[in-house]
């Protein structure tokens, strides 16, 4: 075998999907049953948040949320990303635009069914975006007193019911799935709650499914939004994986590959880990690229491909972060660090930075919060967004 020519099975990156969707398979079953029940009954089901840390996998589980619907042949699907000081709006007009407009390939009945569909669309489109052009390839008016009083909490309302009642027909169904949902504005996820609430309490929900994915302040920036949100919302969360899980996740697709690693290799490649999908596949990478032996990982392989594997990381991932912190900030990330990646009290960092009121410290924190560096976890505490930044403070930047 050439080792230099043979495909890596890794692949590290932002919302990849990895070869093994190791410790996703609990989340991915139970939507999969809810989207087969909504199917079967023509009926929508509780909305899905799933949040966690910065590379633990929720854009993949997303993505593969989506590429399950898809391949049914029974699902439409929107997936868009939130974006920081910009509306869902807009965003959501566009796919629901690309959306409809395949829907109509399902034939005469179809165009039938989702005439209305259309007519409130445009008006909801018209509403939001007055300046966008989405054609159908036939003229579509819109619907006068439907979608278009400019409340998004309602528009969004009588947009979603007129699409699942036409899809209800069609025997179809809808997902809207959205990446990212902490950084939507407060508005728009009112907007989105109170929709979602008013759709799922009548007599027969929709078949429509929402799932959001979003960092761990994601609960509790939906019940900021909307007070009813803590008991509206399917919480999943979305953790490290634990050592088993790691090892899968490196083993299985090396198994795929006729090639075998050592137990002290792979004790090795888990043990500087700790449990981080995104790194999981740095490591893996790396190490792939790193072995001697064709058929075989041997300890050497894998000290040389973690060593590989952390620079990349730390050049990456952690010095982006750290080099777009403010001095300022920087003090409050490195007072942080001395907690090791466990949550710090507020009150601790006020004694670490020398200031003498956690008022003192209120700038640089809301500015990590609003940049995804941090959130809090609990009132009173704060923590790193990136599993593995406490380690990267100690180990490569001076005091």
């Amino acid at each position: 075998m050439d080792i230099v020519t043979t495909t890596n099975p890794f692949k590290p990156g932002a919302g990849r999907v990895p070869p093994e969707l190791a410790g996703r398979d609990a989340i991915l079953t139970a939507v999969a049953r809810t989207m087969a029940q909504i199917v079967a009954d023509s009926e929508g089901d509780r909305p899905i948040v799933v949040s966690g840390l910065r590379g633990v996998g929720k854009t993949v589980l997303l993505n593969e949320i989506a590429r399950q619907a898809k391949s049914s042949g029974r699902w439409s699907v929107v997936k868009i990303e939130a974006t920081p000081g910009r509306g869902l709006q807009q965003t959501l007009v566009r796919d629901l635009h690309q959306v409809l407009r395949s829907s109509l390939s399902l034939g005469d009945r179809a165009r039938e069914q989702l005439g209305r569909a259309l007519r409130v669309f445009r008006s909801f489109q018209l509403t939001v975006d007055p300046r966008g052009t989405y054609g159908f390839g036939f003229e579509v008016d819109p619907e006068p007193g439907f979608a278009d009083s400019g409340a998004m909490e309602q528009d969004l309302e009588d947009l979603l019911r007129e699409i699942g009642l036409a899809y209800r027909n069609l025997d179809h169904a809808l997902l809207i799935a959205v990446d990212e949902l902490q950084d939507a504005p407060k508005s728009d996820l009112n907007a989105l709650n109170v929709a979602l609430h008013n759709l799922g309490q009548e007599s027969q929900p929709l078949p429509i499914l929402f799932v959001g994915t979003g960092l761990p302040s994601l609960p509790a920036i939906l019940a900021d939004a909307t007070s009813y949100a803590e008991r509206l919302f399917d919480y999943r969360r979305l953790d490290l994986l634990d050592d088993e899980e790691t090892r899968a996740a490196l083993t299985v697709p090396a198994q795929r590959a006729g090639v075998t690693w050592r137990r002290d290799a792979l004790d090795r490649a888990v043990e500087s880990i700790q449990g981080y999908p995104y790194f999981a596949q740095a490591c893996g990478k790396h190490v792939w690229d790193s072995r001697t032996d064709p058929d075989t990982i041997s300890l050497d392989d894998a000290e040389n491909g973690v060593l590989r594997a952390r620079d990349e990381v730390d050049q990456g991932l952690y010095r982006s972060r750290w080099d777009r912190a403010t001095p300022k900030q920087r003090e409050l990330l490195r007072a942080m660090a001395d907690d090791d990646g466990n949550p710090s009290a507020i009150q601790d960092l006020v004694v670490r930075t020398g200031k003498t009121r956690t008022s003192d410290l209120s700038v640089s924190r809301n500015e990590l919060i609003k940049n995804g560096h941090i959130y809090a976890p609990d009132r009173g505490f704060l923590a790193f967004t990136v599993p593995g930044m406490a380690d990267f403070i100690h180990r490569a930047v001076s005091e």
